[in-house]
């Protein structure tokens, strides 16, 4: 079973409405890195049963956030934030440089634009 690892976001998002076992194994899985054996192990169950329990936490997470779209908004967030930040460096680089105060206004605008769209 390979990791996908936006199951550790959504279960620090949605996590309080797994059961206190399937909260447990997710994080273990994939927040503590630890295999399906070790988890097994640790527990005193199955292998299965712990792929299980992991399977079963997995639909509940992606189907939560299908319905509430938490994880989609923050993805869009950290987009942003990431684009705001590569303007940030853009001006401070035209201001080291003593460019124009058009080419930062310019800039400035840009990113209110997209903070503005990121609203929407």
């Amino acid at each position: 079973m390979a990791k996908d690892l936006k199951f550790s976001s959504l279960l620090d998002i949605y996590g309080g409405v797994l059961t206190d076992k399937q909260r447990e194994m997710l994080d273990l899985y994939y927040n503590e890195d630890l295999s399906l054996s070790e988890i097994a192990a640790n527990d005193g169950i199955s292998r299965q049963g712990v792929r299980d329990s992991i399977k079963r936490g997995e639909e509940t997470l992606l189907d939560l956030d299908g319905k509430i779209g938490v994880g989609a908004l923050i993805k869009k967030y950290e987009s942003l934030l990431s684009e705001v930040s590569a303007a940030c460096d853009e001006i401070i680089s035209d201001c080291r440089s003593y460019t124009t105060t058009k080419s930062v206004i310019e800039k400035l605008e840009r990113i209110k634009s997209g903070i503005e769209a990121g609203r929407g």
